[in-house]
């Protein structure tokens, strides 16, 4: 087993913050699978339909969006994956850009977070955005209805459960519809307006933070259906290519899910006040500002704790992703913020990666939230 230093991060959003000591795992301890990895997929029937949407940053109040045809509005659907019952934002793509490859973005996994994270991007793409689709991981997204996710009860597999559900939104939803909108003559027109002549196929997939073990898997298994993939804020590479032992990954899972200590660390990472203090402190090259708390507090509750404990524990890093990252064919682009301090530590990506290339923007570690629109400029250099 390939060894290496891990951290815990109790708030975490970006990679891991906060640190302990980790010791011994044993496979038959392990709840439901959680620990392992499945090689397989198979997708039950996808049922979309529309979700009342409880998310205050959505309401017209606070992000005022037109329904129009340059500016249609986010929207919260649903979808079945499996036995899951599980959600996404949704924004139509403007008019003349229906036939663009859809963008698919990956919220991290934290206290109180969800696809309400790529909310302000969403808002400020107008006018030339394509499909956008921000899903809720297996165990988030409470608040737009989701199913939450009991270990005891249902067991999940890391990374590939979060992908799979991801898969399903792709395959089944998000490319369908975009086949569905194309005119019969392909809209070429609109393609030699955009300098775009039609190549492009699949998806562009954001992903932001510690998730991007996701992303590289995703794009890894679907080369046909993930066109370009982008890393914001993601681990330094050494990280994304050194295991975390299984004897730390039980250590950091038995002590969040402790009977004792589990409630009391949560208890507190889940005040308002907590989550200002960590999130200034790693997060934002500023402060965070209110629109950002009241939101991971209206997400923030017990049933949503059990995604926050796997991530935290380290299981998307139970292997190493080499392999996944020095073949990948897709181009790709490393997003760092200007405030972050592991912005040199990401230079291996460009270097052992086939077509990666590393860019940075103002920020520190939250960039589509802090700076939505310098994101979209990359977003598009990366769809070029």
């Amino acid at each position: 087993m390939r060894k290496m230093k891990v951290s815990i991060a109790l708030l975490n959003v970006s990679t891991s913050l906060v640190s302990t000591s980790i010791e011994a795992f044993s496979p038959s301890r392990s709840r439901s699978g959680i620990f392992k990895e499945c090689a397989t997929l198979k997708r039950d029937g996808i049922k979309p339909s529309s979700l009342r949407l409880k998310s205050a940053l959505l309401d017209e109040e606070s992000i005022s969006i037109a329904e129009n045809d340059e500016n249609p509005s986010i929207a919260a659907e649903e979808y079945q994956h499996k036995e899951w019952k599980l959600t996404y934002l949704y924004k139509p793509a403007a008019a003349g850009y229906e036939d663009a490859p859809p963008l698919v973005l990956l919220h991290p996994v934290g206290v109180g977070i969800s696809s309400w994270f790529w909310a302000k991007l969403m808002a400020s793409y107008n006018g030339n955005n394509p499909a956008i689709y921000a899903p809720d991981l297996i165990g988030c997204g409470l608040e737009h209805g989701a199913d939450p996710w009991f270990p005891d009860e249902k067991g999940m597999f890391f990374p590939s459960s979060w992908v799979e559900g991801v898969e399903t939104l792709i395959q089944t939803i998000a490319l369908p519809n975009q086949k569905d909108s194309k005119s019969p003559f392909g809209n070429i027109l609109q393609n030699l307006q955009r300098g775009d002549s039609g190549r492009n196929s699949g998806c562009t997939v954001v992903v932001q933070g510690g998730l991007a073990p996701v992303g590289v898997m995703l794009a890894a298994r679907n080369p046909l259906t993930v066109s370009k993939l982008m890393l914001t804020s993601p681990p330094i590479y050494q990280d994304m290519i050194t295991a975390v032992p299984q004897q730390e990954l039980e250590k950091n899972y038995n002590f969040l899910k402790s009977p004792l200590f589990g409630p009391l660390a949560f208890g507190i990472l889940e005040n308002r006040g907590i989550i200002r203090f960590f999130s200034d402190l790693f997060l934002f090259a500023d402060v965070c500002d209110e629109e950002w708390l009241d939101q991971t507090i209206l997400e923030a509750r017990e049933e949503a704790r059990s995604p926050i404990q796997a991530f935290n524990a380290g299981l998307l890093q139970h292997r190493s992703f080499e392999e996944e990252l020095t073949s990948l064919q897709q181009k790709t682009i490393v997003l760092s913020g200007e405030n972050d301090k592991r912005e040199s530590d990401r230079a291996p990506y460009a270097l052992e990666m086939k077509r990666c290339i590393l860019k940075k923007v103002g920020g520190c570690n939250v960039m589509p939230w802090e700076n939505p629109e310098a994101v979209i400029e990359v977003i598009k250099d990366l769809e070029n």
